[in-house]
């Protein structure tokens, strides 16, 4: 996960939900918002939908 949504800061100074939320967002745009051109320009779920390997 990218360093630049929880820095600067420390972990253990947050509360648990403040910390969540970014990564679950960041995974969140990872499987569903990120396209790629190797996958001809759809994201990962897309792309396994098309294949109909994905519910």
């Amino acid at each position: 996960m990218k360093t630049e949504s929880v820095y600067p800061g420390r972990w253990e100074e947050r509360a648990r939900g403040e910390v969540l939320v970014p990564v679950d967002e960041y995974l969140r745009w990872h499987g569903h918002g990120r396209i790629k051109r190797l996958l001809g320009w759809m994201s990962p779920v897309q792309y396994r939908q098309s294949q109909g390997t994905a519910a």
